[in-house]
């Protein structure tokens, strides 16, 4: 099940450049994240190796051996969906803030979380085809894998797995912080624009993949 509203990859390609823009200063400066057209480089990338025989058929192996990537991937937009549904605004407005919050921590929590399951071994296990694709280059599918590595990025992803972060609001701006159950200190603290970058940006990956390899599309 797929989010109901299909943005055009030209749309895609905004939301993107400006998520990238609010982690600039985070170090996230790849050939990528400086794209023109992030969305459409990395999907024309992984249709291109959908192209070549020996590549298609290592992922239907690895597909056929790992059915639960197609499963999780389906119920992952399926939480999706229903998380971007809610309307924090038809709420009274006593109580809007903490709706938003939970509006946006709704969409992050299985993005986050889902990582570290099958999506994220199939990006970043050895014996995946992502990790054992010589035949031609992807720089795009490369620094996709490599964003997905970033310290920060797994540090939140940890406090949300243990269920261990909070948002603070300084003045007029929000902040999600991820803490360490073992020493009770802050690992990560990041801007709510931050955060939903990260969000954004990997929704986007584990939506190609999903469109070209996964579950692919007729074209």
């Amino acid at each position: 099940m797929m989010p109901e509203k299909r943005w055009p990859a030209s749309e895609k390609d905004d939301i993107l450049r400006k998520a990238f823009y609010n982690l600039r200063l985070r170090g996230i400066t790849s050939d990528w994240a400086n794209s023109p057209a992030p969305f459409t480089q990395l999907l024309n990338e992984c249709q291109e190796l959908m192209k070549l025989a020996d590549f298609s058929q290592s992922v239907e192996e690895y597909l056929r051996a790992r059915s639960v990537l197609r499963r999780s991937v389906e119920m992952f937009f399926t939480y999706i969906s229903m998380s971007a549904r809610a309307d924090w605004t038809d709420v009274s407005p006593s109580i809007r803030p903490v709706t938003a919050r939970g509006w946006f921590l709704g969409r992050w929590l299985p993005t986050f979380l889902i990582i570290d399951g099958a999506i994220g071994r199939f990006i970043n296990s050895s014996d995946s085809p992502l990790s054992q694709n010589n035949a031609q280059k992807s720089l795009a599918l490369d620094s996709a894998c490599e964003f997905l590595r970033n310290k920060e990025f797994k540090a939140l992803r940890n406090g949300f797995a243990h269920w261990g972060f909070d948002w603070e609001v300084v003045g007029k701006e929000s902040y999600v912080v991820a803490y360490n159950w073992e020493n009770d200190l802050p690992i990560v603290k990041l801007h709510q624009k931050e955060a939903d970058a990260f969000h954004i940006i990997t929704f986007s990956i584990i939506e190609i993949l999903n469109d070209t390899m996964i579950n692919p599309k007729p074209r």
